[in-house]
């Protein structure tokens, strides 16, 4: 038999309410707790330093393919690799294609006071002697007959003799020390440009047709009949001008740049010291300035 006594009546009251108030917080801290953990789903991330870091989702393999082919159509912003910009390295050697801004160059480089030369090296074509020299194993320039030149605005004789092309390896690795210059347009207008040239030795096929039939590197005979073939030809290449020149660091300099930015003359200030005043496009015509699309390109020819 148990004995309550009444202390302990007293003791147990007080306990048992004490338990009852406990158990209805609990049960109304729930619902409180829900909704706290549903507007904290609903919130925007706080865009300060302490905020957590959301990591970006993977592209697709054709989103990459296409920045890819965009960036190689386009000069870098970075152009030199040194922190600090020391003087650009002479000579300087226009790895651009022709129509791609090589008499403005020779007209900037000229004005700057540079002994500059464009598509001759004195009584030769650069192209030939380059190509002579290389097939002979000899460093590039060495069968030129000219000396103490600080810029080579053009070194090939049209598509026949792109020497920049089919010899790339042999000149960027045959040159001591250089500053490589690559320029860039847009594709269309540079498709336009080369349809519309014709050479006064030559006036039954325009340049387009020439690159078409000549046999590069990169752009076997019977390519570049429209925009998308040419645009794939010089994405590649310049590919291998980046890679080729980045094999020689403290030796190239690379300078990449835009002939139709409108700042470009102050680009190439910065880069070469010469005023902007200096530079202005050369050899061009008002046809080459409408850009006409890909299938309307390929519908002419």
């Amino acid at each position: 038999m148990v004995i309550v006594t009444s202390h302990a009546v007293e003791t147990a009251a007080p306990l048992r309410r004490q338990q009852r108030r406990s158990r209805f917080l609990f049960l109304l801290t729930i619902p409180i707790c829900f909704s706290i953990l549903s507007l904290l789903k609903q919130a925007p991330l706080d865009d300060s330093p302490d905020s957590a870091v959301i990591v970006p989702e993977k592209k697709d393999d054709a989103e990459h393919s296409e920045s890819d082919s965009e960036s190689c159509l386009r000069p870098r912003s970075n152009n030199r690799d040194a922190v600090v910009k020391s003087p650009l390295k002479l000579p300087i050697i226009n790895l651009g294609m022709p129509k791609m801004g090589s008499t403005s160059l020779h007209s900037y480089f000229d004005c700057g006071g540079y002994k500059s030369v464009h598509w001759r090296c004195g009584e030769r074509y650069c192209s030939e002697c380059i190509r002579e020299a290389v097939q002979a194993g000899l460093p590039p320039f060495s069968k030129c007959n000219i000396t103490d030149i600080d810029s080579y605005a053009q070194i090939d004789r049209g598509p026949e003799n792109l020497v920049q092309v089919n010899y790339l390896n042999e000149i960027v690795g045959g040159v001591p020390n250089a500053t490589f210059i690559l320029t860039f347009r847009n594709m269309t207008k540079w498709y336009m440009s080369m349809n519309n040239w014709q050479s006064i030795h030559s006036s039954e096929i325009n340049m387009r047709q020439r690159f078409e039939r000549a046999n590069i590197t990169g752009l076997p005979r019977g390519v570049g009949r429209n925009v998308s073939e040419f645009s794939h030809f010089y994405c590649e290449y310049v590919k291998r001008v980046r890679e080729e020149v980045a094999k020689y660091p403290g030796r190239h300099e690379l300078i990449e740049i835009d002939i139709e930015d409108p700042t470009v003359g102050w680009q190439m200030e910065e880069a070469f010291g010469t005023s902007h005043t200096c530079w202005g496009k050369k050899n061009t015509a008002k046809h080459n300035d409408t850009v006409i699309s890909v299938e309307e390109l390929q519908r002419r020819d």
